[in-house]
């Protein structure tokens, strides 16, 4: 089973990575700072390295480019920046800006492990699953779940709400949680209705409730 090292020091995002990846298979380790993650690059150094940018006052980038064991590795940032991309491309790592779409970033995991981007690495549990008649808040709008995953639902709004929906919005399930969501995509359905799919990173307040109620959808 393949390790991955994931290197954020935002708690949260660290904590949905991990729950995220874990569902999906795979052994992961966690770190909050550049030193931690030098470390375990040091002693115990894993398959995949997924590492933020930002990292305090260090460059995530320094762990892709001067790490005591060079590892296959995925930059994650919240800035398009052409120049850090460039740099990260050239030290073999993939550039990332999120949100990004959580089946690209298992896709890449894949192929940095030399498999084929189809091909599950291990036995997968984190997959959508169909809702049936489930509502929820879409930021202040009303809007009908599809589907739901470990990393990701999505859902269907009127298309003049759609138009205006933030990159970062509250998903608010009635008598469940609520949670932050990042809009990662969105296509036209017909004139009214616009179907959409967003990331979801709960906190570990809401995390329980969430892969709940991702466990229990048949």
């Amino acid at each position: 089973m393949a390790t991955i090292l994931i290197v954020d020091d935002h708690r949260v995002t660290r904590l949905g990575l991990a729950e995220m990846l874990t569902h999906a298979g795979y052994t992961v380790v966690t770190a909050g700072t550049f030193p931690e993650a030098r470390r375990i690059l040091r002693e115990s150094p894993p398959d995949v390295l997924i590492a933020d940018v930002r990292l305090g006052s260090f460059n995530g980038l320094q762990l892709v480019i001067s790490g005591p064991n060079r590892v296959p590795a995925i930059v994650i940032t919240g800035y398009d920046d052409a120049v850090l991309e460039a740099e990260a491309r050239r030290s073999g790592a993939e550039y990332l800006v999120k949100p990004f779409d959580p089946d690209l970033l298992l896709n890449i995991i894949r192929q940095k492990l030399g498999q084929s981007p189809t091909a599950a690495a291990v036995p997968r549990r984190w997959r959508r699953k169909d809702v049936i008649g489930l509502t929820a808040q879409v930021g202040d709008q009303p809007a009908k779940i599809v589907d739901v995953s470990y990393g990701g639902v999505r859902f269907e709004i009127r298309s003049s709400e759609a138009a205006k929906l933030p990159e970062t919005f509250q998903l608010r399930l009635p008598n469940l949680m609520s949670l932050q969501a990042d809009l990662v995509w969105k296509s036209v359905l017909n004139e009214d209705i616009w179907l959409c799919g967003a990331a979801v990173w709960p906190e570990e307040a809401s995390a329980r409730q969430w892969f709940g109620l991702v466990d229990t959808t048949t």
